[in-house]
């Protein structure tokens, strides 16, 4: 976020309604799921469906209903959907799809493994750089899920976070809204929401919220990313002189700035709210505690010019 990553191809998220998932007991034993980046900027992690197939998928913290790839499940052995499956409505990025519910034997990722679960089938679902296969975050257990974005690892486990090896750390509030994990962020000192999702590649603003805080667009990588999108003119690029995430400071922060039919759906496009995606997110380490409802995000000790970012002076001990 502090730094542009070049055009955006696309624009990749999936929101979903509730589910109800077979979760894992958890023991002494951490859950851990290695996962990579795509070269377009995805988390992927491996997996296992039926204990036959092998493809990728993505850990999505703005997800609430798992989804597999057709072509995916039919390779697995599930039994392709007909006018008589039970279907569930889901809301994108672009609106509102229905899509027929299938049964799953198992998943399984690193050392996780989910048994007997409903899944959207999609025949359509386009992520870039990934199959369309969703697990929800909220399908693993535990009070903590941790993103270590240096180690290329997800794990969940109980208590309290892992202390930070750094003194480069925050503590942050989130509020869920609709099983949606929020927290509060400034852009040039106005106020507005952030939805945190791990399902998407970029960070951005709506227009609500651009306008409230003044950004200033930027025409030559305006012009860039329209040219990438096909000349798409409700997305632009704008600068941000700071943005505020709890103590983190981000100067000169380029932003995208668009209002899919999401934030309308979602009955947040009045109100200044964005979404944090990989590009902000994968510069931390990012451990959500679940129990008391907070983030505890993490910088490694460099220094703080390679990340254009600064940090208040005050006192962020975990307790």
């Amino acid at each position: 976020m502090a730094q542009s990553r070049g055009p955006i191809l696309k624009l990749a998220l999936a929101l979903f309604g509730a589910a109800a998932l077979g979760m894992p007991a958890l023991g002494a034993e951490r859950l851990v799921i290695p996962f990579q980046i795509s070269d377009l900027e995805h988390m992927q992690i491996p997996l296992e469906i039926n204990g036959t197939t092998i493809t990728t998928g993505v850990v999505d913290t703005a997800a609430t209903f798992p989804m597999i790839d057709g072509r995916t499940a039919l390779r697995s052995g599930v039994t392709a959907p007909d006018a008589a499956t039970p279907r569930v409505s889901i809301l994108g990025v672009n609106g509102v799809k229905d899509y027929p519910i299938v049964r799953l034997g198992s998943v399984r990722s690193g050392n996780v493994r989910l048994d007997a679960f409903e899944a959207a089938f999609s025949r359509d679902l386009d992520i870039p750089g990934s199959a369309a296969n969703v697990l929800p975050a909220s399908a693993f257990p535990g009070d903590i899920l941790e993103f270590d974005f240096r180690a290329r690892k997800i794990s969940a486990y109980d208590g309290q976070p892992d202390k930070p090896e750094t003194a480069l750390y925050d503590i942050v509030p989130y509020e869920l809204d609709g099983g949606l994990m929020y927290v509060t962020i400034r852009i040039n000192g106005r106020k507005g929401r952030a939805l945190i999702d791990t399902g998407s590649n970029l960070t951005y603003v709506n227009s609500v919220f651009a306008d409230l805080s003044g950004l200033k667009t930027n025409p030559e990588k305006t012009q860039l990313l329209q040219g990438a999108t096909g000349g798409d003119q409700s997305l632009r690029v704008a600068t941000a002189r700071r943005v505020r995430l709890g103590d983190f400071n981000f100067g000169n922060a380029d932003l995208f700035v668009s209002d899919p039919a999401l934030f309308r759906l979602l009955g947040i496009d009045k109100e200044p709210v964005m979404v944090i995606g990989l590009d902000f997110l994968s510069e931390f380490r990012v451990q959500i505690d679940r129990r008391r409802s907070r983030m505890v995000l993490s910088l490694p000790d460099i220094p703080f010019e390679q990340f254009g970012v600064e940090l208040n002076a005050r006192d962020t001990r975990l307790r």
